[in-house]
């Protein structure tokens, strides 16, 4: 038998082998880490990287494709109706048109460059031709008021005034240009550009040309002059030639009456002054390009009577007047880029964004977003129809589009 002290011996001895394993076991999964576990067949692997390009797709599929509901809206439902948010554009022409104008109440009239062609599309989309004849490769095209004439340039400095109803033409001299429709198509305001700056004029003529009126001299002054009839025809032009008011970008700038003579001026923020009459004549809505970073700014004021350029309202929205139209004398409807550029105010071509649809109070200054086409596009020459139910614009290609308001 094995004496007391050798079973002692023997028992330290397993007792350290045992302590030494564990010591060897602990250090082996301190150094190998934790143990890999493989996935299960089962569970979805997803590739998070994104390649340089898609298949199927070249630089041709990002022009002109239409955006599906599900694009580009942040999640937020799409209407066919603009009530705040995305809203669905239907295009109304396939190519680019010139110079739509409201008529009839609902209708746009247009000039098709394509054919040389004058047509009128409805609400429906259905076209009907305005004439049999054709005016082919005009170069400026302005409707009347009721869309039944229209003074067209063409590039050999030619003009006429073309009657649809009568489907008679009136030759107006070469040399007259900048042409606009007093409010009910009796008369035409224009430039007369001659050779010698001593023979540039605001002229007034009638609509048969029977009748001619040397409105003021232009001198040197032609470009600062736009030609613009208010809605009662007492107000012919308006004319950028005021002397600057402060060091801070001030300008004035003057409406010009039927007798040539300053009716009243407006002391206006910064240059590029554009102007639109109110419906009923007595308000201006007009832009400028702010004196500060030249970006696009609305202003609304009194035009018309003792208190022209009084109660001036300043527009929170960075767009120009051309992008608006009004709805009735108190609401406009303005296409508003999403995003707007430090000198976007004198260079229009620096503005990519596209637009968003803005309804203005202009009595108060208040402005609500009333839809975000999910066509993506930049607006031009909008057009309200008379019941408010349907905007009328072209599209960055100069197509004629629609989107419903009601």
């Amino acid at each position: 038998m094995l004496s007391l002290r050798t079973k002692i011996v023997l028992r330290l001895s397993g007792l350290v082998l045992i302590v030494g394993l564990v010591g060897v076991i602990l250090i082996y999964v301190a150094f190998q880490g934790a143990p890999t576990v493989t996935p299960d067949v089962t569970t979805p692997i997803v590739d998070t990287t994104t390649p340089e390009t898609l298949p199927g797709s070249d630089a041709s599929d990002l022009i002109d494709r239409p955006i599906s509901p599900e694009e580009d809206t942040g999640g937020l439902p799409v209407s066919d109706v603009a009530e705040g948010g995305p809203v669905l554009t239907v295009q109304l022409t396939s190519s680019s048109i010139v110079s739509p104008t409201l008529v009839n109440g609902g209708e746009i009239s247009y000039y098709d460059n394509r054919d040389g062609r004058f047509y009128t599309i409805n609400k429906s989309g259905d076209v009907t031709a305005l004439s049999d004849n054709s005016f082919p490769a005009a170069s400026s095209v302005v409707f009347s008021e009721s869309g039944s004439q229209a003074i067209i340039e063409f590039p050999d400095g030619s003009n006429i005034i073309y009657d649809f109803v009568t489907e008679k033409q009136t030759t107006l001299p070469s040399h007259w240009q900048d042409f606009a429709f007093s409010q009910n198509g009796s008369e035409v305001a224009g430039k007369s550009i001659g050779v010698d700056p001593n023979n540039r004029a605001l002229v007034i003529t009638s609509a048969d040309g029977s009748k001619t009126q040397v409105v003021a001299s232009l001198g040197t002054n032609a470009n600062n002059v736009s030609v613009q009839f208010s809605p009662s025809g007492e107000i012919v032009a308006f004319s950028e030639t005021g002397s600057a008011q402060s060091a801070f970008g001030r300008n004035e700038v003057y409406l010009i009456d039927r007798q040539g003579e300053a009716a009243g001026s407006l002391i206006v923020d910064g240059a590029k002054f554009a102007g639109s009459w109110s419906p009923d004549g007595v308000h201006l809505l007009y832009s400028t390009a702010d004196s500060y970073n030249e970006r696009p700014t609305l202003w609304y004021t009194v035009g018309y009577g003792n208190n022209i350029g009084a109660e001036r309202i300043k527009i929170p929205l960075e767009t120009w007047v051309e992008k608006c139209t009004f709805k009735d004398a108190a609401i406009a409807i303005c296409a508003v880029p999403r995003t707007m550029v430090d000198h976007g105010g004198f260079d229009h071509r620096l503005v990519t964004a596209y637009d968003d649809v803005y309804q203005l109070n202009v009595t108060t200054g208040r402005s609500t977003l009333v839809g975000s086409p999910v066509s993506n596009v930049q607006m031009s020459n909008l057009n309200i129809s008379d019941d408010g139910s349907i905007l009328y614009f072209t599209d960055n290609f100069g197509r004629l589009n629609s989107m419903r308001l009601k």
